[in-house]
C-alpha cells in the first residue's frame, strides 16, 4: 500500500500534467514504493497512462514529463504509456510489471482514490486500508 505522501506527490504531478494539456487517465506506481522496500533515496516509478501517448510521444512531450517531475517531486520517474497500450498490452515488461503489481492513482476530481491495477479486478483501497 502506498504511503500518503507518495499518493499526494503523484496526484500533484498528474494535476500538473493536466494543467499542461496532457489528458491523464491515471498513474500507476510500481517498484519499491509498492513493495515497501524503500529507503531515503528511493524514487517513485510512475507509469503515466494517457490517450496522448497512444501515438509515440515526441521528445518534447517526454522532456515535459521530466521537467514537471523535477518541479513537483524529483523522486518521480515518469514513463509514458498510451491508454490503448495499457488496455491491450504490447509485450512491454515495464507495463506488465505495473499491471500486475502496481497501484493505480487517480485525481480526486475523478471521484476515485487508489486502485490496484487490473490484475485485481473490482477491488480498491483507500488511504486507510482495503475496502
Amino acid at each position: 500500500m502506498l504511503v500518503p505522501d507518495v499518493v499526494a506527490a503523484v496526484q500533484n504531478y498528474l494535476r500538473a500534467l493536466q494543467q499542461h494539456g496532457i489528458a491523464i487517465q491515471f498513474g500507476v506506481v510500481f517498484g519499491s514504493q509498492v513493495t515497501g522496500q524503500t529507503d531515503t533515496w528511493s524514487d517513485i516509478d510512475l507509469l503515466v497512462v494517457s490517450p496522448s501517448f497512444d501515438v509515440l510521444p515526441d521528445r518534447q512531450m517526454v522532456d515535459l514529463l521530466w521537467r514537471l517531475s523535477a518541479r513537483v517531486d524529483s523522486r518521480i520517474e515518469p514513463l509514458p504509456c498510451g491508454a490503448r497500450q495499457w488496455e491491450e498490452g504490447d509485450g512491454s515488461i515495464i507495463v506488465e510489471i505495473a499491471r500486475r503489481s502496481g497501484e493505480r492513482v487517480t485525481l480526486p476530481d475523478a471521484y476515485k482514490e487508489i486502485e490496484h491495477g487490473p490484475g485485481v479486478a473490482g477491488e480498491s483501497c483507500s488511504h486507510h486500508g482495503r475496502q
